[in-house]
Protein backbone atom coordinates (compact mmCIF):
# COMPACT_ATOMS: atom_id res chain seq x y z
CA UNK A 1 0.00 0.00 0.00
CA UNK A 2 0.99 3.50 -0.84
CA UNK A 3 -1.10 5.54 1.33
CA UNK A 4 -0.30 3.54 4.51
CA UNK A 5 -2.16 5.55 7.29
CA UNK A 6 -0.59 6.41 10.58
CA UNK A 7 -1.86 6.45 13.93
CA UNK A 8 0.99 6.24 16.45
CA UNK A 9 -1.29 4.44 19.30
CA UNK A 10 -2.79 1.69 16.11
CA UNK A 11 0.43 1.69 14.81
CA UNK A 12 2.26 0.03 17.68
CA UNK A 13 -0.64 -2.39 18.62
CA UNK A 14 -0.30 -3.96 15.00
CA UNK A 15 3.31 -3.84 14.61
CA UNK A 16 3.11 -5.93 17.97
CA UNK A 17 0.62 -8.23 17.08
CA UNK A 18 1.90 -8.75 13.86
CA UNK A 19 5.34 -9.76 16.00
CA UNK A 20 3.09 -12.23 18.45
CA UNK A 21 1.61 -13.85 14.80
CA UNK A 22 5.37 -14.68 13.66
CA UNK A 23 6.33 -16.35 16.91
CA UNK A 24 3.26 -18.75 16.00
CA UNK A 25 3.42 -21.46 13.55
CA UNK A 26 2.99 -20.53 10.00
CA UNK A 27 0.43 -22.47 8.95
CA UNK A 28 -1.59 -20.48 11.58
CA UNK A 29 -0.96 -16.97 10.76
CA UNK A 30 -3.98 -16.83 7.79
CA UNK A 31 -6.37 -17.88 10.95
CA UNK A 32 -4.90 -14.65 12.93
CA UNK A 33 -5.26 -12.43 10.23
CA UNK A 34 -9.06 -14.02 9.84
CA UNK A 35 -9.62 -13.74 13.37
CA UNK A 36 -8.57 -9.90 13.19
CA UNK A 37 -11.29 -9.41 9.93
CA UNK A 38 -13.97 -11.49 11.90
CA UNK A 39 -13.16 -8.53 14.64
CA UNK A 40 -14.05 -6.14 12.29
CA UNK A 41 -16.89 -7.92 10.90
CA UNK A 42 -18.93 -7.95 14.29
CA UNK A 43 -18.18 -4.22 14.50
CA UNK A 44 -19.25 -3.25 10.84
CA UNK A 45 -22.13 -2.74 9.24
CA UNK A 46 -22.90 -5.96 6.68
CA UNK A 47 -21.79 -3.27 3.34
CA UNK A 48 -19.05 -1.18 5.09
CA UNK A 49 -17.17 -5.05 5.76
CA UNK A 50 -17.91 -6.37 1.89
CA UNK A 51 -16.16 -3.07 0.65
CA UNK A 52 -13.40 -3.49 3.28
CA UNK A 53 -13.00 -7.21 2.08
CA UNK A 54 -13.33 -6.31 -2.03
CA UNK A 55 -10.25 -3.21 -0.66
CA UNK A 56 -8.73 -5.64 0.48
CA UNK A 57 -8.46 -7.95 -1.55
CA UNK A 58 -7.19 -5.68 -3.95
CA UNK A 59 -4.30 -4.62 -2.24
CA UNK A 60 -3.47 -8.42 -1.65
CA UNK A 61 -3.82 -8.59 -5.27
CA UNK A 62 -1.37 -5.51 -5.74
CA UNK A 63 1.15 -6.48 -3.31
CA UNK A 64 1.47 -10.22 -5.03
CA UNK A 65 1.94 -8.48 -8.11
CA UNK A 66 4.38 -6.61 -7.52
CA UNK A 67 6.27 -9.34 -5.35
CA UNK A 68 6.34 -11.40 -8.47
CA UNK A 69 7.70 -8.68 -10.37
Amino acid sequence: MTDQPYDHTITEMLQTAAELITLKPKAEWPAWVMFLLSELQSITPAQSYVDLLAQVQEAIAGQLAELAS
